[in-house]
């Protein structure tokens, strides 16, 4: 298995999509604060439900939006979909170590091309490789960057998840898991944002540590803010 030690940071144009997207968003507040009677004007004269109608259009999308917020907490609590850090190469080209993949636990049957995620026996750590075969009950996989087949002898009881794939693509965030390895500049990893990068592979700890705390307290939070909204 092959290792690939370095990071390669950021690319330039997510920033830059980033940061079109949020000029777009500061433009339009500002028009909306300032009243602009040319478009702003123009939209709300089109637009003028009776304050009884919108209080009760507001309350309804509140708690259609608490819905949608709550049963996402139970999916990504459940871990039914969640995400999965690479920690490997073995599957370069398709992802590599410091990628991040989306994997569900809702279906586990495995198929031959599935990238599945499962315990490996007297170790502790587990593995997302291809299935390439299924032989009476073993399930025989393969990293996409070794001559070699895997030999963990791979039961359907060991698979935790298979990866989400799109067009038999997986679901991949490029170096976004590099912020969870906790040990990631301890392997000789050579990256461009200093002290920054440290910061935040020690704030992404403290949000998986206080998680279940944090989501609790901002559903509540927004139970309240929606009964003040009814007043």
């Amino acid at each position: 298995m092959t290792m690939d030690l370095t990071y390669s940071g950021i690319d330039i144009s997510d920033g830059l999509i980033v940061s079109g997207i949020f000029l777009v968003l500061l433009a339009l507040f500002h028009l909306y604060k300032k009243k602009n009677r040319i478009i702003i004007g123009l939209i709300a004269s089109q637009c003028k439900p009776r304050r009884a109608e919108l209080k009760k259009d507001t309350v309804g999308r509140d708690w259609l939006t608490f819905i949608i917020l709550f049963v996402m907490v139970v999916i990504l609590g459940l871990k039914m979909v969640s995400p999965m850090v690479i920690v490997s190469d073995s599957m370069k080209p398709e992802f590599q170590r410091g990628d991040m993949i989306i994997v569900q636990s809702v279906s586990l049957t495995p198929k031959v091309g599935d990238i599945i995620t499962f315990d490996v026996k007297n170790k502790n750590y587990d593995v997302s490789h291809r299935v390439i075969s299924i032989n009476n009950g073993a399930i025989i996989t393969k990293g996409d960057n070794s001559p070699r087949k895997d030999n963990y002898n791979t039961k359907p009881e060991n698979i935790k998840a298979k990866a989400i794939q799109v067009n038999n693509r997986p679901l991949v965030i490029k170096n976004f898991g590099a912020l969870f390895i906790v040990d990631y500049s301890k392997q000789g990893i050579i990256y461009k944002f200093g002290d920054r990068f440290t910061f935040i592979q020690q704030l992404s700890a403290a949000i998986r540590a206080w998680g279940i705390v944090l989501t609790i307290f901002a559903l509540f939070g927004y139970i309240i803010l929606m009964q003040r909204n009814k007043r």
